[in-house]
């Protein structure tokens, strides 16, 4: 009976041992880790007729990199749909950038690459989505602002 309760013994100071080293591990390793990668954010709203998302990374204070901006036509109703980036800078003052258009019909999708770079800072960023007559919008529908943690 003594030699099993030795191997018990032994077998919890191992344990014990084993623990404590993933506890180590555990604290050591994310001190010692790489900065991780900038994530990914984003936005997405829809409306009578068209449905929109976008994605982005922040870079710094003044840039947004990785910018992917899909609309999708979602109605057989004659109109066509658009996408554009709206920045905010610090002084609060809005920015819409280039208003993506698709006039293929219903179910057609596009989506655009870019990135963008205001010295006056991008504090929010936001995506809106718009049903177009011609030049003019009939529905628009924006997300949420995402705020850059630069900032």
């Amino acid at each position: 009976m003594a030699k099993i309760h030795a191997k018990r013994m032994h077998a919890r100071k191992n344990l014990l041992g084993l623990t404590a080293a993933c506890i180590t591990a555990a604290v050591t390793i994310p001190v010692a880790a790489s900065p991780a990668a900038a994530e990914s954010v984003g936005a997405s709203c829809s409306i009578r007729g068209a449905k929109g998302r976008g994605s982005w990374e922040f870079v710094d204070a003044n840039s947004i990199k990785n910018v992917n901006l899909t609309v999708t036509d979602t109605a057989a109703d004659g109109h066509h749909v658009t996408i554009q980036l709206t920045t905010v800078d610090r002084n609060l003052k809005s920015h819409s950038w280039k208003r993506h258009h698709v006039y293929d019909g219903k179910g057609a999708s596009h989506t655009w690459t870019t990135s963008a770079t205001d010295s006056r800072g991008l504090k929010y960023v936001y995506i809106e989505v718009n049903l177009m007559d011609g030049d003019e919008s009939l529905e628009m529908c924006n997300d949420r602002s995402i705020t850059n943690p630069y900032i």
